[in-house]
């Protein structure tokens, strides 16, 4: 594990034991979504923050899945 992983995986545990589970799962959700995004903008030609960033933001996105995964919520569905 890198450094930039290592310093993801402790920050999911502080947001974890500030917030709870139900927020430090919305938190990694939600860091997909802004890290996919700006890599996917840098690919396009824009904002170039993706592109300067890229290998700790692909780092940052794998643990915020493999905790999503560890930590995934089986949710029951409803009976009609």
């Amino acid at each position: 594990m890198d450094s930039t992983q290592r310093r993801e995986w402790d920050r999911m545990v502080f947001v974890q034991r500030r917030d709870g589970v139900l927020a430090a799962l919305a938190f990694a959700e939600q860091g997909i979504g802004q890290y996919e995004s700006a890599i996917r903008e840098a690919d396009s030609g824009g904002n170039q923050y993706g592109a300067a960033y890229r290998v700790p933001l692909e780092a940052s996105i794998r643990v915020y899945r493999q905790y999503l995964e560890h930590k995934a919520i089986p949710r029951r569905i409803p009976e009609d």
